[in-house]
Protein backbone atom coordinates (compact mmCIF):
# COMPACT_ATOMS: atom_id res chain seq x y z
CA UNK A 1 0.00 0.00 0.00
CA UNK A 2 1.21 3.50 -0.82
CA UNK A 3 2.60 5.09 2.34
CA UNK A 4 1.55 8.56 1.24
CA UNK A 5 -2.17 7.96 1.70
CA UNK A 6 -3.60 5.39 4.08
CA UNK A 7 -7.25 4.38 3.52
CA UNK A 8 -7.25 1.21 5.61
CA UNK A 9 -9.07 1.77 8.92
CA UNK A 10 -6.41 2.19 11.58
CA UNK A 11 -8.80 0.59 14.10
CA UNK A 12 -7.74 -2.83 12.82
CA UNK A 13 -4.40 -2.31 14.50
CA UNK A 14 -3.95 -3.19 18.11
CA UNK A 15 -3.40 0.18 19.75
CA UNK A 16 -3.45 1.74 23.19
CA UNK A 17 -6.24 4.03 24.36
CA UNK A 18 -6.51 7.26 22.34
CA UNK A 19 -5.07 10.47 23.68
CA UNK A 20 -7.97 12.49 25.05
CA UNK A 21 -10.13 9.50 25.96
CA UNK A 22 -11.43 11.27 29.11
CA UNK A 23 -12.49 14.45 27.31
CA UNK A 24 -15.81 15.79 28.73
CA UNK A 25 -18.81 14.70 26.69
CA UNK A 26 -19.98 18.25 25.81
CA UNK A 27 -16.49 19.09 24.53
CA UNK A 28 -16.29 15.90 22.48
CA UNK A 29 -19.68 16.49 20.90
CA UNK A 30 -18.74 20.06 19.97
CA UNK A 31 -15.50 18.87 18.41
CA UNK A 32 -17.24 16.16 16.41
CA UNK A 33 -19.83 18.64 15.12
CA UNK A 34 -17.14 21.06 13.98
CA UNK A 35 -14.86 18.59 12.24
CA UNK A 36 -15.44 15.91 9.62
CA UNK A 37 -15.17 12.27 10.68
CA UNK A 38 -14.38 9.98 7.76
CA UNK A 39 -16.61 6.97 7.20
CA UNK A 40 -14.02 4.36 8.12
CA UNK A 41 -13.51 5.99 11.54
CA UNK A 42 -17.11 6.48 12.60
CA UNK A 43 -17.07 3.40 14.84
CA UNK A 44 -14.01 4.84 16.54
CA UNK A 45 -15.82 8.14 17.11
CA UNK A 46 -18.90 6.36 18.49
CA UNK A 47 -16.80 4.39 20.95
CA UNK A 48 -15.29 7.64 22.22
CA UNK A 49 -18.76 9.12 22.71
CA UNK A 50 -19.90 6.09 24.70
CA UNK A 51 -16.82 6.21 26.92
CA UNK A 52 -17.17 9.95 27.57
CA UNK A 53 -20.84 9.48 28.41
CA UNK A 54 -19.96 6.81 30.96
CA UNK A 55 -17.39 9.09 32.62
CA UNK A 56 -19.64 12.17 32.64
CA UNK A 57 -21.29 11.55 36.06
CA UNK A 58 -17.84 11.19 37.65
CA UNK A 59 -16.71 14.42 36.06
CA UNK A 60 -19.70 16.30 37.46
CA UNK A 61 -19.12 14.82 40.90
CA UNK A 62 -15.51 16.05 40.87
CA UNK A 63 -16.58 19.48 39.66
CA UNK A 64 -19.14 19.85 42.45
CA UNK A 65 -16.82 18.52 45.16
CA UNK A 66 -13.62 20.33 44.24
CA UNK A 67 -14.70 23.28 42.10
CA UNK A 68 -14.47 25.93 44.82
CA UNK A 69 -11.18 24.57 46.12
CA UNK A 70 -9.71 24.72 42.62
CA UNK A 71 -10.93 28.28 42.19
CA UNK A 72 -9.08 29.35 45.36
CA UNK A 73 -5.83 27.57 44.47
CA UNK A 74 -2.93 29.92 43.72
CA UNK A 75 -0.10 29.04 41.38
CA UNK A 76 2.72 30.44 43.49
CA UNK A 77 5.65 30.48 43.10
CA UNK A 78 5.22 30.85 39.37
CA UNK A 79 6.23 27.92 37.14
CA UNK A 80 9.41 26.96 35.37
CA UNK A 81 8.48 26.45 31.71
CA UNK A 82 10.60 23.95 29.79
CA UNK A 83 10.53 24.92 26.12
CA UNK A 84 11.74 23.13 23.03
CA UNK A 85 10.36 21.77 19.81
CA UNK A 86 9.09 18.19 20.01
CA UNK A 87 11.73 15.45 19.96
CA UNK A 88 14.43 17.87 21.15
CA UNK A 89 15.05 16.32 24.56
CA UNK A 90 12.26 18.07 26.46
CA UNK A 91 11.13 14.84 28.12
CA UNK A 92 14.63 14.10 29.39
CA UNK A 93 14.89 17.62 30.81
CA UNK A 94 11.44 17.30 32.39
CA UNK A 95 12.41 14.02 34.04
CA UNK A 96 15.51 15.63 35.52
CA UNK A 97 13.39 18.38 37.11
CA UNK A 98 10.96 15.73 38.38
CA UNK A 99 13.78 14.11 40.33
CA UNK A 100 14.18 17.36 42.25
CA UNK A 101 11.39 16.82 44.78
CA UNK A 102 11.08 20.57 45.37
CA UNK A 103 9.24 20.75 42.04
CA UNK A 104 5.82 19.45 41.12
CA UNK A 105 4.72 18.29 37.66
CA UNK A 106 1.64 17.41 35.69
CA UNK A 107 1.83 13.63 35.97
CA UNK A 108 0.78 10.95 33.51
CA UNK A 109 -2.05 10.19 35.92
CA UNK A 110 -3.43 13.74 35.87
CA UNK A 111 -2.85 14.27 32.15
CA UNK A 112 -4.63 11.04 31.22
CA UNK A 113 -7.58 11.40 33.62
CA UNK A 114 -7.71 15.14 34.15
CA UNK A 115 -11.51 15.55 34.59
CA UNK A 116 -11.58 13.04 37.48
CA UNK A 117 -7.99 13.18 38.72
CA UNK A 118 -8.85 14.56 42.17
CA UNK A 119 -11.68 12.18 43.03
CA UNK A 120 -9.71 9.23 41.64
CA UNK A 121 -6.65 9.63 43.87
CA UNK A 122 -5.69 6.31 45.40
CA UNK A 123 -8.30 3.84 44.18
CA UNK A 124 -8.18 4.81 40.51
CA UNK A 125 -4.41 5.06 40.49
CA UNK A 126 -4.17 1.52 41.85
CA UNK A 127 -6.56 0.20 39.19
CA UNK A 128 -4.71 1.90 36.35
CA UNK A 129 -1.19 1.10 37.43
CA UNK A 130 -1.05 -2.15 35.50
CA UNK A 131 -2.77 -0.77 32.39
CA UNK A 132 -0.33 2.01 31.50
CA UNK A 133 2.26 1.06 28.83
CA UNK A 134 5.68 0.69 30.39
CA UNK A 135 7.42 2.62 27.62
CA UNK A 136 6.52 5.27 25.08
CA UNK A 137 6.03 3.77 21.59
CA UNK A 138 8.08 6.38 19.73
CA UNK A 139 11.32 6.29 21.75
CA UNK A 140 11.20 3.52 24.38
CA UNK A 141 11.32 6.00 27.29
CA UNK A 142 9.99 4.46 30.51
CA UNK A 143 6.74 5.90 31.87
CA UNK A 144 4.81 5.50 35.11
CA UNK A 145 1.62 7.06 36.44
CA UNK A 146 3.57 9.52 38.58
CA UNK A 147 6.17 10.46 35.97
CA UNK A 148 5.84 13.87 34.28
CA UNK A 149 3.67 14.50 31.27
CA UNK A 150 3.10 17.56 29.14
CA UNK A 151 0.09 19.70 29.95
CA UNK A 152 -1.14 19.48 26.36
CA UNK A 153 -2.22 15.89 27.02
CA UNK A 154 -4.34 17.13 29.91
CA UNK A 155 -5.75 19.80 27.59
CA UNK A 156 -6.83 17.01 25.22
CA UNK A 157 -8.78 15.59 28.16
CA UNK A 158 -10.44 18.87 29.11
CA UNK A 159 -11.05 21.25 26.20
CA UNK A 160 -11.29 21.71 22.46
CA UNK A 161 -8.73 24.52 22.72
CA UNK A 162 -5.56 22.53 22.07
CA UNK A 163 -3.36 22.11 19.00
CA UNK A 164 -3.20 18.36 19.58
CA UNK A 165 -6.67 18.11 17.99
CA UNK A 166 -4.64 17.73 14.79
CA UNK A 167 -4.04 14.15 15.92
CA UNK A 168 -7.77 13.51 15.48
CA UNK A 169 -8.21 15.68 12.38
CA UNK A 170 -4.94 15.71 10.40
CA UNK A 171 -6.68 16.72 7.17
CA UNK A 172 -7.33 20.13 8.75
CA UNK A 173 -3.70 21.02 9.26
CA UNK A 174 -2.26 23.61 9.67
CA UNK A 175 -5.21 25.72 10.91
CA UNK A 176 -6.32 23.28 13.63
CA UNK A 177 -2.79 23.44 15.08
CA UNK A 178 -1.67 27.02 14.46
CA UNK A 179 -4.79 28.47 16.13
CA UNK A 180 -3.37 27.50 19.54
CA UNK A 181 0.37 27.89 18.88
CA UNK A 182 1.78 30.60 16.61
CA UNK A 183 -1.62 32.33 16.32
CA UNK A 184 -2.53 32.14 20.02
CA UNK A 185 -3.32 35.67 21.19
CA UNK A 186 -4.61 37.01 17.88
CA UNK A 187 -8.22 36.19 18.83
CA UNK A 188 -9.13 37.40 22.33
CA UNK A 189 -12.08 35.03 22.66
CA UNK A 190 -10.01 31.98 21.84
CA UNK A 191 -7.19 33.17 24.08
CA UNK A 192 -9.56 33.63 27.03
CA UNK A 193 -10.98 30.12 26.57
CA UNK A 194 -7.49 28.65 26.29
CA UNK A 195 -6.35 30.46 29.45
CA UNK A 196 -9.32 29.18 31.48
CA UNK A 197 -8.66 25.59 30.48
CA UNK A 198 -4.91 25.87 31.03
CA UNK A 199 -5.18 27.51 34.45
CA UNK A 200 -7.55 24.78 35.62
CA UNK A 201 -4.91 22.19 34.73
CA UNK A 202 -2.19 24.08 36.62
CA UNK A 203 -4.42 24.55 39.67
CA UNK A 204 -5.26 20.87 39.74
CA UNK A 205 -1.57 19.99 39.36
CA UNK A 206 -0.78 22.34 42.25
CA UNK A 207 -3.30 20.55 44.47
CA UNK A 208 -2.08 17.11 43.46
CA UNK A 209 1.58 17.96 44.18
CA UNK A 210 0.92 19.66 47.50
CA UNK A 211 1.56 23.25 46.41
CA UNK A 212 5.06 22.78 45.01
CA UNK A 213 6.44 25.03 42.29
CA UNK A 214 5.54 23.50 38.94
CA UNK A 215 8.06 22.47 36.29
CA UNK A 216 6.01 22.35 33.08
CA UNK A 217 6.84 20.97 29.67
CA UNK A 218 4.79 21.16 26.51
CA UNK A 219 6.49 21.78 23.14
CA UNK A 220 3.90 24.25 21.74
CA UNK A 221 4.88 26.63 24.57
CA UNK A 222 8.03 27.35 22.55
CA UNK A 223 5.93 29.73 20.43
CA UNK A 224 3.84 31.05 23.34
CA UNK A 225 6.39 33.13 25.27
CA UNK A 226 4.38 36.41 25.08
CA UNK A 227 1.21 34.71 26.38
CA UNK A 228 2.97 32.82 29.17
CA UNK A 229 5.03 35.81 30.27
CA UNK A 230 1.90 37.94 30.44
CA UNK A 231 0.19 35.29 32.60
CA UNK A 232 3.23 34.62 34.78
CA UNK A 233 5.66 37.57 34.75
CA UNK A 234 7.94 35.97 37.38
CA UNK A 235 8.13 32.58 35.67
CA UNK A 236 11.42 31.13 34.47
CA UNK A 237 12.02 29.59 31.04
CA UNK A 238 14.43 26.90 29.85
CA UNK A 239 14.83 26.22 26.14
CA UNK A 240 16.46 23.04 24.87
CA UNK A 241 17.42 22.60 21.24
CA UNK A 242 18.62 19.52 19.35
CA UNK A 243 20.33 18.95 16.03
CA UNK A 244 17.57 19.67 13.47
CA UNK A 245 18.46 16.64 11.33
CA UNK A 246 17.72 14.36 14.29
CA UNK A 247 14.55 16.26 15.14
CA UNK A 248 13.14 15.91 11.63
CA UNK A 249 13.69 12.16 11.46
CA UNK A 250 12.44 11.66 15.02
CA UNK A 251 9.23 13.62 14.40
CA UNK A 252 8.43 11.59 11.28
CA UNK A 253 9.07 8.39 13.21
CA UNK A 254 6.82 9.48 16.09
CA UNK A 255 3.87 10.44 13.93
CA UNK A 256 3.98 7.13 12.07
CA UNK A 257 3.76 5.29 15.38
CA UNK A 258 1.05 7.26 17.15
CA UNK A 259 -1.23 8.83 14.54
CA UNK A 260 -2.75 5.67 12.97
CA UNK A 261 -4.37 4.68 16.27
CA UNK A 262 -5.67 8.21 16.97
CA UNK A 263 -7.03 9.76 13.78
CA UNK A 264 -10.66 10.27 12.78
CA UNK A 265 -9.69 11.34 9.28
CA UNK A 266 -7.75 9.68 6.51
CA UNK A 267 -3.99 10.12 6.79
CA UNK A 268 -2.03 11.68 3.96
CA UNK A 269 1.60 11.19 4.97
CA UNK A 270 2.94 13.57 2.34
CA UNK A 271 0.76 16.35 3.82
CA UNK A 272 1.79 15.46 7.37
CA UNK A 273 5.46 15.54 6.38
CA UNK A 274 5.03 18.92 4.68
CA UNK A 275 3.29 20.30 7.75
CA UNK A 276 6.09 18.96 9.98
CA UNK A 277 8.55 21.07 8.01
CA UNK A 278 6.40 24.20 8.21
CA UNK A 279 5.49 23.78 11.89
CA UNK A 280 9.15 23.74 12.96
CA UNK A 281 9.94 26.76 10.83
CA UNK A 282 7.05 28.78 12.26
CA UNK A 283 7.42 27.69 15.86
CA UNK A 284 11.18 28.06 16.11
CA UNK A 285 11.02 31.31 14.18
CA UNK A 286 8.53 32.66 16.71
CA UNK A 287 10.77 31.56 19.56
CA UNK A 288 13.77 33.38 18.09
CA UNK A 289 11.64 36.50 17.58
CA UNK A 290 10.32 36.60 21.16
CA UNK A 291 13.03 35.17 23.43
CA UNK A 292 14.64 38.59 23.95
CA UNK A 293 11.41 39.97 25.40
CA UNK A 294 12.07 38.02 28.61
CA UNK A 295 13.86 39.83 31.45
CA UNK A 296 17.47 38.99 32.36
CA UNK A 297 17.93 35.73 34.27
CA UNK A 298 14.52 34.48 33.16
CA UNK A 299 15.73 32.34 30.23
CA UNK A 300 18.38 29.65 30.00
CA UNK A 301 19.21 27.98 26.69
CA UNK A 302 21.00 24.65 26.28
CA UNK A 303 21.65 22.02 23.65
CA UNK A 304 20.35 18.51 24.18
CA UNK A 305 23.76 17.18 23.18
CA UNK A 306 25.43 19.07 26.05
CA UNK A 307 22.76 18.07 28.56
CA UNK A 308 23.20 14.45 27.51
CA UNK A 309 26.99 14.60 27.73
CA UNK A 310 27.43 16.84 30.81
CA UNK A 311 24.07 16.85 32.61
CA UNK A 312 25.20 17.89 36.08
CA UNK A 313 27.33 20.73 34.76
CA UNK A 314 24.52 22.08 32.58
CA UNK A 315 21.92 21.74 35.36
CA UNK A 316 24.13 23.50 37.89
CA UNK A 317 24.50 26.44 35.52
CA UNK A 318 20.78 26.43 34.79
CA UNK A 319 19.80 26.59 38.47
CA UNK A 320 22.31 29.35 39.11
CA UNK A 321 21.40 31.51 36.12
CA UNK A 322 17.65 31.27 36.78
CA UNK A 323 18.08 31.81 40.53
CA UNK A 324 16.37 28.53 41.42
CA UNK A 325 16.91 26.80 44.79
CA UNK A 326 20.45 25.45 45.31
CA UNK A 327 21.23 22.66 42.88
CA UNK A 328 23.36 20.70 45.35
CA UNK A 329 20.23 19.70 47.27
CA UNK A 330 18.89 17.92 44.19
CA UNK A 331 22.21 16.53 42.94
CA UNK A 332 22.13 13.12 44.73
CA UNK A 333 18.67 12.20 43.41
CA UNK A 334 19.53 13.35 39.91
CA UNK A 335 22.84 11.47 39.94
CA UNK A 336 20.99 8.30 40.95
CA UNK A 337 18.48 8.77 38.15
CA UNK A 338 21.25 9.32 35.60
CA UNK A 339 23.01 6.16 36.77
CA UNK A 340 19.78 4.23 36.18
CA UNK A 341 19.66 5.56 32.61
CA UNK A 342 23.08 4.13 31.84
CA UNK A 343 21.79 1.35 29.60
CA UNK A 344 19.03 3.31 27.85
CA UNK A 345 19.25 2.89 24.07
CA UNK A 346 18.23 6.01 22.15
CA UNK A 347 16.73 5.93 18.68
CA UNK A 348 19.28 6.31 15.92
CA UNK A 349 18.46 7.64 12.48
CA UNK A 350 20.09 7.80 9.10
CA UNK A 351 19.99 10.97 7.02
CA UNK A 352 19.31 10.21 3.35
CA UNK A 353 20.04 13.02 0.89
CA UNK A 354 16.39 14.12 0.70
CA UNK A 355 16.29 14.61 4.50
CA UNK A 356 19.48 16.67 4.49
CA UNK A 357 18.16 18.75 1.58
CA UNK A 358 14.80 19.35 3.31
CA UNK A 359 16.42 20.47 6.57
CA UNK A 360 19.00 22.66 4.86
CA UNK A 361 16.41 24.44 2.75
CA UNK A 362 13.75 24.92 5.43
CA UNK A 363 15.46 24.77 8.83
CA UNK A 364 18.81 26.23 7.91
CA UNK A 365 18.02 29.30 10.03
CA UNK A 366 18.01 27.04 13.12
CA UNK A 367 21.32 25.45 12.14
CA UNK A 368 22.78 28.95 12.03
CA UNK A 369 21.02 30.31 15.12
CA UNK A 370 22.12 27.46 17.37
CA UNK A 371 25.50 26.75 15.83
CA UNK A 372 24.92 23.34 14.24
CA UNK A 373 27.01 22.16 11.31
CA UNK A 374 25.23 22.23 7.96
CA UNK A 375 25.59 18.81 6.34
CA UNK A 376 25.99 18.01 2.69
CA UNK A 377 23.85 15.20 1.21
CA UNK A 378 25.56 11.88 1.83
CA UNK A 379 27.29 12.94 5.06
CA UNK A 380 26.14 11.41 8.34
CA UNK A 381 26.86 13.06 11.70
CA UNK A 382 27.45 11.14 14.88
CA UNK A 383 24.52 9.93 16.98
CA UNK A 384 23.48 13.35 18.22
CA UNK A 385 25.25 15.72 15.88
CA UNK A 386 27.73 17.04 18.46
CA UNK A 387 29.06 19.78 16.22
CA UNK A 388 27.56 22.88 17.78
CA UNK A 389 28.90 25.56 20.02
CA UNK A 390 28.47 25.47 23.78
CA UNK A 391 25.08 26.14 25.38
CA UNK A 392 23.98 29.76 25.57
CA UNK A 393 22.78 31.11 28.90
CA UNK A 394 21.33 34.59 29.23
CA UNK A 395 21.89 36.23 32.56
CA UNK A 396 22.04 39.68 34.00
Amino acid sequence: MDEQRSTRPAKRRKTSAPIGQFVPLPVLLRVLRRHRVDEQFRDRARSRILFSAAVEPLRWYEKMRYGRQLGRTRIDPEPVFLLGYGRSGTTHLHNLFWKDTRFGVVTNYQASLHPIALMGRGWLERRLKGLLPRRRPMDNVAITLDSPQEEEIAMMNSTEHTPLRFMDFPAELPAVYDRYVVDLGTDERILASWKRAYLEILRKATLLCGGKRLALKTPPHTARIPVLHDMFPRARFVHIVRNPYNVYQSMRNMYRKILPGQVLQELDWSAVDAWTVDAYRLQMGRYLETRDTLPPRHLFEARYEDLDERPLEVLARLYDELELPPFDEARPAIEKYLDELGTFEKNRFEFPPEVVKTVNENWGFALDAFGYERLEPGRTPDADGRTATAERARGG
